[in-house]
């Protein structure tokens, strides 16, 4: 299992791009639908926020297929969350 800073590292970097995606939109695109924008801007922020407090989590320390298992399961919950909001941002434009 990486480390959780690096997984924190990945779930910023991920975030980062999909801000920056959204943001390009509002921006470049003309007659872009700005509240629409937003409502993705703050899902992702949501969704960073999220994420973040589950992988801060320390439970379960004691029993090692506990812990590998809910890294498994949050990587595979933000990984499909994530490609979530991609669809969202391309259907925007």
């Amino acid at each position: 299992m990486s480390s959780r800073r690096k997984l924190k590292k990945s779930i910023n970097e991920s975030i980062d791009l999909l801000y920056t995606d959204c943001v390009f939109y509002k921006v470049f695109v003309i007659d872009a639908d700005q509240a629409a924008a937003d409502k993705v801007i703050t899902r992702i922020v949501e969704t960073q926020e999220e994420f973040l407090k589950r992988v801060n989590v320390n439970e379960g320390k004691e029993v090692k297929g506990r812990v590998k298992t809910y890294y498994k399961k949050v990587k595979a919950d933000f990984k499909e969350q994530i490609n979530s909001i991609a669809k969202e941002i391309e259907s925007l434009g």
